[in-house]
């Protein structure tokens, strides 16, 4: 026997052993209990059964818990039949819509505590808050240029920010679009680097303004300087300060000193 047939004959032996070890391995587990937890039930039956094991259901109505453990074990129920056996989730369900889970010979009722409602409920809720913000802010931005506290156009900044907020406040799928077209898998992160963007822009817009104002603050204060020393020149020189008069009029200095 040449050393190529050694090792094919000991590749399809181990290829063998490792089947029949995967094979002894998954086992299958009966359930039979109604209950939401004890033995026999389905949720027990969830928490003791190991990764790709097969779970048979008795015919009845049992309810569907650990959702969670169900979808990271993938494990495949199986029932007496269609109308049967009834699964009831107790949850969302999610977990029998997961790709490694299989539901077979069995009807799935609608979950317990559905889920969707209270995702609507919630958002609904962030959707006021965010309109009812987004109108406090124009009101405030409006009330600071009438007292002559903002500048117009930092006004018409300000007002462009709340109109954005409108915007994804009122178009909920609006921070989804977003995060797509940015490649970010949580509209949540989206959102944090659109403000960190914003606030980048602004904080570079106001050191501009605020350097251009520094500068020419200095040159006023230059400017005011210069003419100080101008007019203790002449002081110290006897050149009488010229006091303003009416037009038309000679300066009071000149009639002094006529």
């Amino acid at each position: 026997m040449t050393l190529r047939a050694v090792i094919l004959a000991a590749a399809c032996a181990l290829a063998l052993l490792t089947t029949g070890v995967g094979a002894a391995a998954a086992a299958t587990l009966q359930v039979d209990n109604e209950a939401e937890s004890g033995p026999g039930t389905l949720g027990q039956a969830i928490l003791e059964a190991n990764p790709g094991d097969t779970i048979e259901i008795a015919p009845g109505e049992y309810p569907l818990t650990n959702g969670e453990v169900l979808k990271e074990k993938d494990l495949q129920l199986v029932g007496a039949g269609e109308g049967e056996t009834t699964i009831v989730p107790t949850g969302g369900g999610e977990a029998l819509n997961d790709e490694g889970v299989t539901v077979s010979g069995a009807t799935v009722a609608e979950p317990l505590n559905p889920g969707d409602g209270d995702d609507d409920e919630i958002e609904t809720k962030v959707q006021i808050v965010a309109l009812v913000a987004t109108l406090a802010l124009f009101l405030l931005v409006l009330d600071l240029v009438r007292r002559r506290r903002l500048a117009e156009r930092y006004a018409l900044l300000w007002m462009s920010a709340a109109v954005a907020l409108l915007v994804l406040a009122i178009w909920r799928d609006g921070l989804d679009v977003i995060a797509d077209l940015m490649g970010i898998a949580d509209p949540a992160n989206a959102i944090f680097i659109l403000a960190l963007g914003a606030t980048f822009v602004l904080l570079l817009h106001f050191s501009v303004a605020t350097s251009r104002l520094a500068e020419e603050t200095k040159i006023l204060a230059q400017e005011v300087a210069r003419l100080d020393q101008e007019l203790r020149s002449e002081r110290s020189n006897g050149v009488p300060d010229e006091l303003p008069t009416k037009p038309g009029e000679p300066s009071k200095a000149t009639t002094a000193d006529q």
